[in-house]
Formats: structure tokens, C-alpha cells, sequence
């Protein structure tokens, strides 16, 4: 297959999807989110909603781009077959979302992360105790010197954009996406052998149902949409790069399938190791910058290995999620406003890195470190923000396909180019029309809850 604005091959169409949906989300939030949601009860609930919540969104959005071989804002007006639709709502909701996740995610990713692992290499964490550590990220997670480290995040991130879809997009994540999992294979086999581990491993697969209840759910439902990147518009792109004879259906279910794995390996990595030496997985947030740190400290001499191969994990996941969206943006750019891509990409990178700017600031003492908005932070608003418009645009593009493209068309455009017994069937017909929207709603809600 040959698409002179998209991928150069199918398997390149895959990896660059795995590694857009793989993520921060995938290796900083799924581990603690696992422990603080009871374990292995949580993991069986987040498989479930992969399946009946994940997977269909997915495969929608990449059918409603395939249709329309345009960006969301203008491939919902050439759908309805008008210059100019409210159904491009869709594609703004996607934008906005997109662009707040990935501006702090430059932050998390080119700054945080970056910043990490130049202390781990340098051994400055060592030998520090658990109140020493949680100082030392108290006083780095709002350091401008950040902002160093996530300017050189965005210059690589402006070189693979400008370098186009095939030998930019494409070609990194098809290297950085199998280093990923070779590195989390390694990690999650050593974690797995250390005294203790087994007692770990036990509490992450064997589900505990007393610990299901609606927050847990909530958690898996929101943790999911952040993990496939559903209703980032991202999906939407790709698959407007893509010809019918691509295998829509099972591209969707690999993709889901690889991006399942790595969260999974996320936890079989951590988990373990923290049992192993006595450490609780609840941490929150901090589990990456504060709780890891104490456990490499522990390992002794291997941990500076352990850590830094973790932490460049982190670095190769986060950055392939930050490119498959920035993509996003700049193809919606150049299809709505005709910019080149050179143009369009400067544009993008120095706005995102404006603002994590920004992101970085509020993590200070400084004024912009006291704002707050319907009572959440500066960060933990615009993460609300984004969860929302990702939650409506994914209802949007269900309620558009029930309403206004039919189940009907929807069905002949994800099965164009099966060849597997893996396609849309009419008996799925009750469930994308009645239950799924359901489902959605009632994920807004809970995410609605999450925050405010």
C-alpha cells in the first residue's frame, strides 16, 4: 500500500498507532492507578472495558477518517458533504484535547522525565532517604531548568514532524516501539525474580471482587480513554493516511491488543519490584519521580541500570504518544488552512512548548501556582478539560454514526478489506446504537465526578 499522505505500509500504520496509543498513560498513570484500585481486580475490570468500550470507539473513529481521507474538521464536512458542519465539533473537541495532553505531557515526558534520567546516571539519587526523594521531585517538578530539557524533547519532536509521515512518524516509532518492548520484557523478567516478587505478582493478576466498586470502575473507564488516546482525533488522522484494502478491524484489535500489553507489562514491571522490597504500589502520581527512585535505591548497584532502562521506557513511550498527536494537529492545520507542513509543525511544537511552560510554572510558588478554577489547580483543570472533550467527542462520532451515516455504512467501512473472521457483524448493531452511547455517557459522567 502506497498513500501519498500516509503510511508506506500497513505494518508502519500499526506501529504508528501502537505507539501513539501507548504512552504516559501506559507506564506513569496505569501502575498506580493498579494500586491504588485493588490489583488484580482492577486489571480484570480494565481488560472488560478495552473490550466493549475501547476497542469500538476506536475502530469508529478510524472509520469515519478512512471515509473521509481528511482531518476531522474538515472530514466531517465532506462526510456531510457541506464546506462547513456543526458535526465538525467533533474535530475541534479532538484538537483541543489533544493539544492540552500533549503540551503537559512535554512537560511529564521532555522535563520531568528527561530531567530523571540525568539524576538517576549521575547517581544524585542515591543514598537518599524516601523524605529526601520526595523533596528532591518537590523542588525539580517546577524547576525552570525543566524547561531545558523539554526544549530539547520538542526540537526532536519538530525534526521527526517535518521529516513527514513516512520517514518521520512512521520510521521512529517503528524503531522506538519494538526497543520498548524488548527494554519492559527485560525489566518485567528481572522484577519477577527478585526475593518477594511472587507475593506481588499474586496481589497484580488474581482479582480481588470485594475491591470492585463504581470508583474503581470509573478509574479503569477513564484510565482507558486516555490509554488508546480515544477521542483525541488522533485515530481520525490515521486513518484518513489509510486505502480500503487495509484490514481495519484487526489493525484496530492489534492496536488495542499492544497497547493493553505494555500497560500490563507497566505493572508486571513495578509491582513485583515494589513488593519485593517492602514498598506499597499505592503511591499516586508520584509512583515514577518518587516511589521508583526509593525502589531503585534499594537494589543496590543494579539499580541505576534498572532505573535508567525504566525511565527510558517511560521516555520512548511518552515520545511516541507526543508525535502520533502533534501529527494530529498538524495535519488538521494543513487541511484546514492550506500551511505547509514545515509551517504547520513550527506552529505546533513552540505552542506546545509554550505552554508546558506554563504547566511547568504551576507546579512552583508562584502566581501561577495559586491559580484555581472551579477548585482544581491550573494542571488538574486543563486534565479535566481535555478528559471531557475526549468523552464528547468520542458520544459525538457514535451519535453521528447512528444518526446521520447509519449503522449500515458504518459496518461496510471498518469490514472493507477483512479478510478475517474479526469484522463488524449485524448482531453488534443493537449494541453501537443503543448500549454503547450509554456506555459513554455514563463514562462523562464519571469523569465529571473524578474532578468537580
Amino acid at each position: 500500500m502506497e498513500n501519498k499522505r500516509g503510511f508506506a505500509s500497513r505494518l508502519g500504520f500499526i506501529m504508528s498507532m501502537a505507539a501513539f496509543s501507548i504512552g504516559i498513560g501506559n507506564l506513569w498513570k496505569f501502575p498506580y492507578v493498579v494500586g491504588n484500585n485493588g490489583g488484580g481486580a482492577f486489571l480484570m475490570v480494565y481488560l472488560i472495558i478495552v473490550l466493549i468500550i475501547g476497542i469500538p470507539a476506536f475502530l469508529i473513529e478510524l472509520a469515519l477518517g478512512r471515509s473521509s481521507q481528511l482531518s476531522p474538521i474538515r472530514g466531517m464536512a465532506v462526510l456531510e458533504g457541506k464546506k462547513k458542519t456543526g458535526w465538525s465539533s467533533i474535530g475541534w473537541l479532538g484538537c483541543v484535547a489533544i493539544f492540552i495532553i500533549v503540551s503537559y505531557a512535554t512537560m511529564i515526558v521532555g522535563g520531568w522525565t528527561g530531567g530523571y534520567i540525568f539524576k538517576i546516571a549521575s547517581g544524585s539519587l542515591k543514598g537518599l532517604s524516601a523524605d529526601e526523594i520526595a523533596g528532591v521531585f518537590g523542588s525539580f517538578c517546577g524547576d525552570p531548568i525543566i524547561l531545558v530539557f523539554a526544549a530539547a524533547q520538542a526540537l526532536l519532536l519538530w525534526l521527526c514532524l517535518v521529516s513527514g509521515v513516512k520517514k518521520g512518524v512512521e520510521k521512529v516509532c517503528s524503531i522506538l516501539l519494538p526497543t520498548l518492548f524488548i527494554i519492559m520484557i527485560i525489566l518485567a523478567v528481572y522484577a519477577n525474580t527478585l526475593p518477594g516478587a511472587n507475593e506481588g505478582l499474586k496481589w497484580y493478576v488474581t482479582p480481588n471482587f470485594s475491591a470492585v466498586t463504581t470508583d474503581s470502575i470509573a478509574a479503569a473507564a477513564t484510565q482507558v480513554f486516555f490509554s488508546i488516546g480515544i477521542g483525541m482525533c488522533c485515530a481520525f488522522v490515521y486513518g484518513s493516511y489509510i486505502g480500503k484494502e487495509t484490514k481495519l478491524t484487526s489493525s484496530v484489535t492489534l492496536t488495542a491488543v499492544l497497547d493493553t500489553l505494555v500497560a500490563v507489562l507497566a505493572g508486571l514491571i513495578c509491582v513485583p519490584a515494589l513488593f519485593a522490597f517492602g514498598i506499597e504500589p499505592t503511591a499516586g502520581p508520584s509512583l515514577i519521580f518518587i516511589t521508583l527512585p526509593q525502589l531503585f535505591n534499594a537494589m543496590g548497584s543494579f539499580g541505576t541500570i534498572f532505573g535508567l532502562l525504566f525511565m527510558v521506557c517511560v521516555f520512548f513511550a511518552g515520545f511516541t504518544s507526543i508525535l502520533g498527536g502533534s501529527e494530529a494537529l498538524v495535519a488538521t492545520i494543513c487541511d484546514s488552512k492550506g500551511w505547509a507542513r514545515k509551517k504547520a509543525a513550527t506552529v505546533i511544537v513552540v505552542a506546545q512548548y509554550l505552554f508546558s511552560i506554563v504547566f511547568t510554572l504551576s507546579f512552583g510558588s508562584g502566581a501561577i501556582a495559586q491559580i484555581k478554577i472551579i477548585g482544581l489547580g491550573l494542571f488538574d483543570f486543563a486534565d479535566f478539560i481535555a478528559s471531557l472533550c475526549m468523552g464528547l467527542g468520542a458520544l459525538l462520532m457514535v451519535v453521528y454514526v447512528i444518526r446521520r451515516w447509519g449503522f449500515q455504512k458504518f459496518q461496510e467501512e471498518a469490514n472493507a478489506g477483512a479478510t478475517g473472521k474479526i469484522r463488524v457483524y449485524n448482531w453488534m448493531k443493537p449494541y453501537i446504537c443503543v448500549v454503547f452511547p450509554i456506555l459513554l455517557v455514563v463514562v462523562i459522567y464519571w469523569v465529571i465526578r473524578m474532578y468537580v
